[in-house]
């Protein structure tokens, strides 16, 4: 099973829980800079945060403060829902790692992407601008 962070330590960050999780996983966090346990994580793809099935279930649609990657590839977060992967998107790199608070950044429609993620799906990097399925 992936590691999940449970710290009591206040000055815990992303970087420590990118040490700590699994290889080939995504993680979604309700707090900035990762902090407590994880909502969420997943090695595959889940078109609805918000379903009763996938790894990402109910409550967990529309939370996402900070998030993670450490698959091979890049993760696309969307603000909609369903496998035509609509709403706006932002990807996470395997390279970016993590990013620590979403309130900077906007998904691809310019709707703030902090609380507001509902599906994501691994792609390629070079893929991953141009919101196509990875191979």
């Amino acid at each position: 099973m992936p590691a999940t962070s449970a710290q009591a330590n206040d000055n815990w960050t992303c970087s420590d829980d990118y040490t700590a999780a699994a290889y080939g996983y995504m993680y979604a966090w309700d707090y900035i800079e990762c902090h407590g346990s994880a909502m969420g994580y997943s090695s595959s793809w889940d078109s609805d945060w918000g379903n009763s099935s996938g790894p990402l279930q109910g409550a967990d649609t529309n939370r996402a403060s900070s998030i993670l990657n450490k698959g091979s590839i890049a993760v696309q977060f969307f603000n909609g829902t369903g496998q035509d992967w609509g709403g706006g998107y932002i990807c996470l790199s395997r390279d970016e790692a993590y990013a620590s608070s979403l309130a900077d950044n906007d998904f691809t429609s310019g709707y703030e992407s902090n609380g507001a993620i509902s599906s994501h799906r691994w792609v390629t990097a070079s893929k991953c601008s141009d919101n196509s399925w990875a191979t």
